[in-house]
């Protein structure tokens, strides 16, 4: 195997440097948060939340408009206050 030569005046290019950045998101104080901002405060991906919300393990959203689905501030802070409560004081069908 040969090794790359670099002409005159040209750089090697560079590799991708791993970071490690993270999302920090925030609930606002009251109102409804939409699936990304939930998922980021809970540091799932938003097709996690939607299979838990399935599952019946988180509360679901509530509709805003045809296309528009969001969940109360309130409920996610009490699932995150306690999930295994939330999720005993919320079994549906047993």
């Amino acid at each position: 195997m040969q090794a790359a030569i670099i002409k005159p005046g040209r750089t090697a290019p560079s590799k991708p440097v791993p970071t490690t950045e993270t999302y920090s998101a925030t609930l606002p104080a009251v109102g409804y948060a939409r699936a990304p901002m939930v998922s980021g405060v809970l540091g799932i991906a938003v097709s996690t939340l939607w299979a838990w919300t399935a599952q019946g393990r988180f509360p679901k959203p509530v509709k805003l408009s045809p296309r528009v689905s969001a969940w109360p501030v309130a409920d996610v802070r009490a699932w995150l206050a306690d999930p295994c409560a939330w999720q005993s004081a919320n079994m549906v069908g047993g």
